[in-house]
């Protein structure tokens, strides 16, 4: 099973494929990291103006950080309205086909 920051490493390479200027939280031993509490990377696209939250996983986590994330968005009560502008996504790495399933939330 690929480690976090393997998974990140693979992420990062695809963002700057992109074109997509990134960031993420340094790591911090016994430390909330995440951005939010919910999301590994932060993105934009300079050229077309999109920003991203991404928050990687592995394919088996997949339905796991999906809730994550929605109960984070219920708990803050933040709607699809009001980020129109923004996109939600979590990338599980898929270690057999060697690609991310990205899952737009």
């Amino acid at each position: 099973m690929a480690k976090e920051s393997e998974i990140r490493k693979k992420a990062i390479k695809k963002l700057e494929e992109e074109k997509f200027i990134y960031w993420y939280p340094a790591k911090v031993k016994y430390k909330q990291n995440d951005i939010f509490g919910s999301f590994d990377v932060i993105c934009w696209q300079k050229k077309t103006g999109k920003l991203k939250f991404i928050q990687l996983t592995t394919l088996p986590n997949l339905s796991t950080r999906r809730k994550k994330i929605q109960a984070f968005l219920k708990k803050n009560k933040i709607n699809s309205f009001s980020i129109r502008n923004i996109k939600i996504e979590v990338w599980a790495w898929n270690a057999l086909k060697k690609i991310f399933k990205i899952e737009k939330i």
